[in-house]
């Protein structure tokens, strides 16, 4: 994605809210999917999904995707699923960095995800309720889950959040590349 600010600064913080469901979107729900996802630290959100402007580490908590696991594996421990912000992984590059990896075992499909973006907000569609979709199918509660890349959210009110703010002149780009993959079974 690409934005130009023209006569004024800009606050830009572009991100694309795609559903996955690596089973088929009549599969049922995400909660079996495995997730490795490569940030270290969230930004915490208040009762109203508000970032409160701090960084926290992941570590020993059900945030942490650092090793490979089922997405439910530790959906008891908190109250509406997953709907965070992550702060990625400085790899020290000035290449794309690795975001995820995402693979459900039964259909053997795996899911990569790269950008050029510090964080990526993960959402395991706690509020998705009964929507009619793709052949009339009816999509509940985490039938799909979300890896919308982006800059760190409401940054401009947290001046220790990576800006966001494009000038004239300057150019934002965006870049997410998802790569699938069909695990073979033996």
């Amino acid at each position: 994605m690409e934005a130009k600010a023209l006569n004024k600064a800009t606050p830009v913080n572009l991100a694309l809210h795609t559903y996955w469901n690596l089973g088929g979107h009549d599969s049922g729900d995400i909660l079996s999917h495995n997730l490795q996802l490569f940030g270290s630290k969230i930004t915490p959100v208040d009762d109203e999904l508000i970032p409160t402007g701090e960084i926290k580490s992941i570590k020993g908590t059900p945030y942490d995707f650092l090793q490979s696991r089922e997405i439910g594996s530790r959906f008891n421990e908190l109250p509406h699923g997953y709907d965070i912000n992550y702060v990625l992984d400085d790899t020290n590059t000035d290449h794309l960095k690795k975001v995820a990896v995402v693979q459900e075992s039964v259909s053997g499909r795996k899911l990569e995800l790269w950008t050029n973006q510090p964080g990526v907000q993960f959402y395991s569609s706690n509020m998705l309720g009964h929507v009619k979709g793709k052949g009339g199918f009816v999509y509940s509660n985490y039938a799909g889950f979300a890896l919308e890349t982006q800059g760190f959210p409401d940054s401009v009110n947290h001046p220790n959040f990576p800006s966001q703010i494009l000038n004239p002149g300057e150019t934002y780009v965006h870049v997410m590349v998802f790569r699938s993959l069909l695990i073979r079974k033996s």
